[in-house]
């Protein structure tokens, strides 16, 4: 009896993975790869745990954390500022979220500093200011690299594609 863990069922289901994939919207897609350097990252910098500071890896997910999150609000937040209707205070909205992903930054590298400085220190601190900041860095990374490869696709990354079917 063959296992689960088979080299045909991972070809398989990868395969329905990279049909499925190709389905979903740009926005989507952005955010899971975001995801996935998290997890790939996290797992990376895991020998943090074993060699007595947390806080390579635990910065690091905080990092991409708060990259992720501030990523979905401007993905939904300019989808729900470009909608069809006009309303006044969806601009109000789109400030807030501006200025609270600034917030969220500004508190994460916060948080990592007094962990990294002040509660810790470089070598044994539950929180590291240099992760967390590393963390935000793959959103910049990721949107140019999609928008990059869109665009040698020939399909344009600035276009809305249901704007231009209603025309």
């Amino acid at each position: 009896m063959k296992g689960w863990i088979d080299s045909r069922n991972i070809f398989h289901i990868m395969g329905k993975f990279a049909k499925s994939y190709k389905t979903w919207k740009d926005g989507t897609k952005n955010l899971f790869l975001l995801a996935a350097i998290a997890l790939i990252g996290f797992l990376a910098l895991l020998f943090g745990f074993f060699i007595g500071n947390p806080g390579l890896p635990l910065g690091w997910l905080l990092g991409s954390a708060i990259e992720i999150f501030a990523y979905f609000t401007i993905d939904r937040g300019s989808s729900f500022l470009l909608s069809s209707d006009a309303d006044p205070k969806k601009g109000a909205l789109g400030a807030f979220f501006g200025v609270f992903r600034m917030a969220l930054y500004a508190a994460g590298l916060v948080l990592g500093g007094f962990a990294t400085y002040r509660w810790g220190s470089m070598a044994s601190s539950y929180c590291n200011v240099w992760t967390v900041f590393a963390g935000y860095l793959p959103m910049g990374v990721v949107l140019i690299c999609t928008t990059f490869f869109r665009s040698k696709k020939g399909e344009d990354p600035a276009s809305n594609k249901e704007e231009n079917k209603n025309e």
